[in-house]
């Protein structure tokens, strides 16, 4: 039996499964006297310091194991167990309604749920997990449960779980858990940030598969193709042994690849940056041998906390990131966030389509003091490394403009301050809208650099919610007016004398890789891990044959027909790599 779901963790492994299961609680609104209500808020305080407990014990644990890289992730659990919306709330819940703490707590929870049910950004929406991680700990803690842990197993395993905690993760034996498989998960979830710094092979959202598999049955994980088999024939078993030996293989040439500077065999230089959200990022940065940051997204430090972070704690954040990656740069974009997101710290108008509404460098034109804020951290920080600030969601000059205007403020209120901070800060502009693709002629005339978002570019350009299952299927990241849109962009750029680059998930696919080069790209910014296999397409190919892919795709009418001829190419040029840079089961 044969089942599909998300690849978020290359590799392939092949054992027996252990289905680890942990007891949902199951509550209940239950009513209690007047007089118990103290009694029932210190039960809830104890649930939550025995969670802030044990999070920092696994942590400690995990950091004194593989050092700091990645122990971050826990912090942001820890955040949420001492939130005042999450403590209070409970809290009050408690007393107003005379309900035990376990009711309470669902209460509350579900709150902060709806508030990410209405994120339409996949990575952020994936915070949902998050949320419920944190609550089913407290829960287990108010209930008494012991929790398991996949830390003392005594044999290889695949891991099989209907979802999975970073904490779990960060427990696992590395000795003896091989791969995992969830029915849970998307992505960009912690968890699966986790399995790729981990290098431990996965997938997840599988649906049923904790229905279809026991404990000991003999399984086949392929975290990149994102598929599972159970109980595999003896030519299926045979073919995957052999495909395993040439992964493990190719994964050996690829670690060499690190401290190569990425060049095409007739000399064209390539920088190849890598995406972060926090600074505990930077260590996959360099460890994977990335040219810099091209993408360090900010939200982060604004979520899952009942108070908007201060310049301070900003600029302590950034300068951290731009000392680690000196010299080379680290690009900041501005928040990208709106008022639904940031709704526990702001009042905001309900939208009935957020994703098109007060969002992004609109939001921080109407909320100057918030943007400020974060333009005197990012200029006092630029001290420090190699700095370059992108604003997001440009939809024209004026925005644009305003954009430059309110920074011009800022520096000039902290030379009045006597403050030290960098003056000559490289300035650039997301194309990640249409509109801002169409212009980007007199864009290009205002700023240092552009940097292509194609997630959004693709989404606004076909008219699609890609997150719809109904419409997902017209997510074409190779249709012609993308295509198009991408190299009008990059040839203007050319013509302004400035740099462009692409930070979309299309820059991370090594399958483009050499149609993007043809079309002009220079720069792509991707997850870290994605750095050696672009590398080690860059380093394979010319730039004259890149460019004949390129007008070649120019030409043809439908994304299928541009779809066929690139894999086309990447199969004849790449047999072996192809396999493990697509979603193919070859």
């Amino acid at each position: 039996m044969k089942s599909h779901g998300i690849g978020i963790s290359p590799g392939i492994v092949i054992g027996k499964a252990l289905v680890f299961s942990r007891e949902k609680i199951k509550t209940e609104i239950r009513r209690i006297p007047e007089d118990q209500a103290d009694a029932e808020i210190l039960r809830f305080e104890q649930a939550l310091s025995k969670s802030i407990s044990q999070l920092e014990a696994v942590k400690r644990q995990f950091s004194s194991r593989t050092g700091e890289s990645h122990a971050y992730i826990l912090d942001s659990h820890i955040l949420m167990l001492k939130d005042k919306m999450l403590v209070d709330g409970t809290r009050e819940m408690i007393r107003k309604e005379m309900i035990a703490a376990e009711g309470a707590l669902e209460k509350v929870l579900d709150e902060f749920l709806r508030v990410f049910a209405a994120i339409e950004d996949d990575y952020l929406k994936e915070r949902r997990s998050d949320v419920v991680h944190v609550g089913d700990r407290i829960l287990h803690n108010l209930s008494g449960h012991v929790q398991t842990s996949l830390s003392l197993l005594q044999e290889d395993v695949i891991v099989i779980a209907h979802d999975l905690t970073p904490a779990d993760t960060m427990q696992m034996d590395r000795n003896h858990v091989k791969g995992f498989a969830t029915d849970l998960g998307g992505r960009t979830s912690h968890t699966g940030i986790m399995a790729r710094s981990l290098e431990i092979p996965a997938v997840v959202g599988l649906g049923n598969i904790t229905s279809c598999v026991q404990s000991g049955d003999p399984l086949i994980l392929d975290g990149g193709s994102g598929t599972v088999i159970i109980h595999p024939d003896n030519e299926t078993f045979n073919r995957y042994l052999e495909k395993q030996r040439r992964y493990v293989y190719f994964e050996k040439e690829l670690q060499k690849l690190t401290q190569v500077p990425a060049e095409t065999t007739d000399g064209c230089k390539v920088r190849l940056s890598a995406n972060i959200e926090t600074p505990g990022d930077v260590c996959s940065v360099l460890e994977h041998g990335a040219d810099g940051v091209g993408l360090y997204r900010t939200e982060f430090i604004f979520l899952n906390r009942s108070d908007l972070p201060g310049e301070e704690e900003q600029f302590q954040a950034y300068k951290s990131a731009l000392e680690m990656i000196y010299p080379e740069a680290v690009t900041i974009r501005t928040l990208d966030l709106g008022g639904d997101k940031l709704s526990m710290q702001i009042p905001y108008l309900r939208e009935p389509n957020p994703s098109m509404g007060l969002r992004a460098i609109r939001f921080c034109l109407v909320h100057q003091d918030i943007f400020k804020a974060q333009l005197r951290a990012l200029a006092r920080a630029g001290v420090y490394g190699n700095l370059r600030i992108l604003f997001p969601l440009i939809s024209g000059v004026m925005e644009l403009r305003a954009a430059k205007n309110i920074f011009r403020e800022v520096l000039d209120d902290l030379h009045r301050e006597g403050q030290e901070f960098r003056e000559d800060i490289p300035l650039g502009a997301m194309i990640e809208v249409p509109s801002a693709a169409i212009v980007a002629d007199m864009i290009a005339r205002e700023v240092d650099f552009l940097s292509i978002g194609t997630n959004d570019l693709i989404q606004y350009t076909l008219a699609i919610d890609r997150m719809n299952e109904h419409v997902a299927y017209l997510y074409e990241p190779l249709h012609p007016a993308v295509m198009r849109m991408i190299k009008y962009v990059i040839s203007v750029a050319k013509e302004a004398g400035i740099p462009v680059a692409m930070c979309g998930e299309v820059a991370g696919d090594p399958t483009y890789a050499p149609a993007l080069l043809g079309l002009g790209l220079r720069e792509f910014s991707m997850n870290s891990v994605s750095v050696p296999r672009v590398k080690r397409i860059i380093l394979s190919v010319t730039l004259e044959e890149s460019r004949r892919l390129a007008n070649r795709i120019l030409t043809l009418s439908t994304a299928r027909e541009i779809e066929e001829i690139t894999k086309e190419y990447m199969r004849s040029r790449f047999p072996d790599e192809y396999e493990w840079d697509s979603n193919s089961e070859s």
